[in-house]
């Protein structure tokens, strides 16, 4: 199921399907996904019921990261609200309703679901989960009616959320191994508890203490008016969600992972939850054009030490290790995509340009831009007018592509003003001069209507490819072929008003289309409203909202039978609306063009 929630502070992190069952649970990091399902059951007069067997109203509160779902059941109005708080890593949790509430926690700590601990402590009234180093307390700060721990996912034993059901619990007070945990109270008009995350017992007790003494609904209460008043500088309501999208999914050391939705672990046991420098840059690249600088600064610092010889690898964990690929390394190049070291200089420029931070900056333009633009230099043909084979953004073909270069040439033309701006002349002057170079040898993926999406083997692959439209913006932002190309885009890869990736796409098909994306749908617009016809590329990002999640989450893509195939969120399809927005009122600019 696609994630219609997502709360997070950078520390703890909670997903939310879209019937209300939480399937994701990280901390400190979102290294691994500690929980397996976290459930909320009530007992009312007509018996007992999973929340998420109710098809609740699932949503957020306005300009909040602050969630919601809402029932109606046996004539009361039935709700679960929660959120995380704005510091620490306390998820708080407000039921309100008169009757029996049950949680049941199957948590996998460390991602495995073996060597845990479950127990009731009576000292602190809560059922504590740990194994190691991470240890996890759910309270409500009052004695429960009932609590169990007991062993899951072995034998015939199911977990001890199933004997929530006939209304019961057995009161073991601890279980080891495979072992999962539920606890109920009775309930008057509303009860507020809190799931605490730490290194220690001695860790997550001092936050339990913090909350009873704050009051849960005070920390709910200030988590709310903090968001609202972080959107003070989003001058955009089409964006606000987005905004908050792309906060929830930073972590506290400056990553931004892909996805943090797991599901699609369920096609290669592999998931999103990697940072893609270039998914990243452009998610940057959106908070500097909505005023963000701080987030973005702990991402570029984030990003300084990974550098490998001047480049980037495909992908890497949250806490700055090489992530899994499927790039072979027996190739006569290296195993990387080109274009996300490039697009970091890119995105490293725009956000120079828009917040004027000198101090900042200089502590990253030997180490980091001059480090990666020279090797940018050095990945050449012999000609100089083409780069070295690298993957594709797709991340499907290994040859020249047409976004690769146009990535390279704005990331050189980037480093050149760094230079300029430093006082390095003559470095600056190679990197225009390089740039330059390869700026016309994309003319030689021109073919009539269209820019060719890649040179394999030095022939040219005409597919029509959408990341030509945005490749096509980077370099060539007024010119007639881009234009055209733009036309000949949506001609050929329009699907139900939105744009597939390119041709022939197969990935995650369930028809005789390919789906449409929404990060392509929205490149469209940008061009569009590059060549000034703001009233059609609004339609797209109008088709964008249609297609979103009800809670204002973009996924990746969609099918032409309308269903979600594919991780959701995506953090770059929240990026691409706020650069589309962002465009839409203020004018396209790519900021290649001007020194400062």
């Amino acid at each position: 199921m696609t994630r219609s929630i997502v709360l997070g502070n950078g520390k703890l992190s909670a997903l939310f399907d879209e019937k209300y069952l939480m399937k994701e649970l990280y901390y400190p990091l979102s290294i691994d996904n500690h929980l397996h399902a976290g459930r909320v059951g009530v007992l009312t007069r007509t018996g007992f019921h999973w929340i998420h067997d109710l098809d609740p109203e699932v949503s957020y509160e306005p300009d909040t990261i602050v969630s919601k779902a809402e029932i109606t059941l046996d004539g009361q109005s039935v709700s679960v609200t929660d959120t995380v708080d704005l510091a620490y890593p306390i998820l708080i949790r407000k039921v309100k309703l008169t009757g029996g509430v049950f949680f049941a926690w199957d948590l996998h700590i460390n991602g495995v679901e073996y060597g845990d601990t479950a127990l009731y402590d009576p000292s602190t009234l809560s059922v504590i989960h740990y194994k190691r180093d991470k240890w996890f307390l759910f309270s409500c700060g009052v004695a429960p009616y009932q609590y169990a721990t007991g062993y899951k996912e072995t034998g015939s034993y199911l977990g001890t959320w199933k004997d929530c059901e006939d209304g019961a619990l057995s009161n073991n007070p601890i279980a080891q191994g495979a072992v999962d945990s539920a606890v109920s109270f009775e309930v008057r008009d509303s009860l507020t508890c809190w799931l605490v995350a730490g290194r220690s017992y001695r860790d997550v007790v001092a936050l339990h203490e913090y909350v009873l003494e704050r009051g849960g609904d005070r920390i709910l209460d200030r988590t709310r008016k903090y968001w609202k008043a972080w959107l003070v500088k989003a001058r955009y309501n089409e964006i606000k969600r987005s905004l908050l999208m792309l906060a929830s999914h930073f972590q506290d050391n400056g990553a931004l992972p892909a996805s943090l939705d797991t599901d699609i672990m369920r096609f290669n046991r592999d998931n999103y939850n990697y940072v893609w420098h270039r998914d990243a840059a452009f998610a940057v690249i959106a908070m500097a054009l909505a005023g963000y600088e701080d987030l973005s600064r702990k991402f570029f610092h984030f990003s300084k030490p990974l550098l490998f010889r001047g480049f980037l690898f495909q992908k890497y964990t949250v806490d700055g290790h090489w992530g899994s690929t499927w790039h072979p390394w027996t190739e006569k190049y290296l195993p990387i995509q080109e274009d996300e070291t490039a697009l970091m200089i890119y995105a490293l420029w725009i956000h120079f340009s828009i917040f004027k931070d000198v101090d900042f900056i200089k502590d990253l333009y030997r180490p980091g831009i001059k480090a990666a633009a020279d090797f940018l230099c050095s990945y050449l043909d012999d000609d100089g007018v083409h780069t070295l084979p690298s993957h594709d953004l797709w991340e499907e073909r290994y040859g020249v592509h047409f976004f690769t270069q146009a990535s390279v040439y704005a990331g050189l033309i980037s480093a050149s003003k760094f230079a300029s701006f430093f006082g390095e002349d003559d470095v600056a002057t190679k990197y225009l001069s390089v740039a330059e170079s390869l700026r016309k040898g994309l003319d030689t993926f021109w073919v009539g209507d269209h820019f060719a999406r890649s040179m394999i083997n030095g022939r040219i692959d005409s597919v029509v490819d959408s990341s030509t439209v945005l490749g096509s913006l980077l370099v060539f932002p007024r010119d007639e072929k881009t234009r055209i190309n733009r036309q000949t885009v949506e001609r050929v890869l329009g699907v139900n008003g939105g744009i597939a990736r390119y041709e022939g796409d197969s990935y995650l098909r369930d028809g005789n289309s390919p789906n449409p994306w929404f990060i392509t749908t929205l490149w469209v617009a940008q061009e569009l409203i590059a060549e000034g016809n703001k009233e059609r590329a609004l339609e797209y990002i109008k088709w964008v909202e249609k297609n979103s999640l009800k809670t204002g989450v973009i996924p990746e893509q969609i099918t032409p039978s309308y269903t979600y195939p594919s991780v959701s969120p995506l953090v770059w399809s929240h990026a691409e609306l706020i650069r589309t927005c962002h465009y839409l009122n203020q004018g396209f600019r790519n900021y290649l063009e001007d020194l400062t």
